[in-house]
């Protein structure tokens, strides 16, 4: 799902802020930052259309919904952070239910369900070595509660990414509104 310019104007700039510790990490391009449902790896062009079906009829009758992009932390855990992300709270479970659907639709299609459990965030750098992660740490704490805005997700996309020397560089396939 996509986000509006000013969410990632917002995340852009307490990455800017992040990025004072020095730690070694992986930053993502604002342009780049999205909201991701499901991961399915390689795909086939033979299979878009299959894929297309499943999430249209998995986005059927969800409606657009309210996020709110707050928070900062790190997976997997403060002690082994690998990557740094920007929370986002739905105002209710449609979003849940959403990537629960999606999950569903696909399975039959060879994508097995996601075994760990969903958290919405954006992702916002990849830690790369453990250089200066105490940095880090502080300049998380002090922007832990950091407030991005609120705004609503109306539009489900296929996106397409392809790893590059420069970063990921990702391409809509197709959209298909809530």
């Amino acid at each position: 799902m996509e986000l509006p310019p000013a969410i990632k104007a917002a995340a852009a700039a307490v990455q800017r802020e992040l990025m004072k510790s020095e730690a070694q990490v992986a930053w993502v391009r604002s342009d780049g930052m999205h909201l991701t449902l499901k991961f399915l790896g390689e795909v086939s062009d033979s299979q878009l259309d299959e894929i297309e079906e499943a999430l249209v009829s998995a986005a059927a009758g969800c409606g657009s919904m309210k996020i709110s992009v707050r928070g900062l932390g790190v997976f997997p855990n403060p002690k082994n952070p690998r990557v740094v992300w920007l929370g986002i709270q739905p105002e209710d479970d449609r979003l849940l239910r959403l990537q629960e659907r999606i999950d569903r639709a696909l399975t039959p299609l060879g994508f097995p369900p996601e075994r760990r459990d969903f958290r919405p965030h954006l992702t916002l750098g990849r830690v790369k070595t453990s250089r200066g992660l105490d940095d880090l740490m502080k300049a998380l704490a002090v922007q832990h509660h950091f407030l991005a805005g609120d705004c609503v997700l109306g539009e489900l996309h296929l996106i397409q990414s392809e790893l590059r020397r420069e970063g990921a560089v990702y391409t809509k396939l197709w959209s298909v509104a809530l």
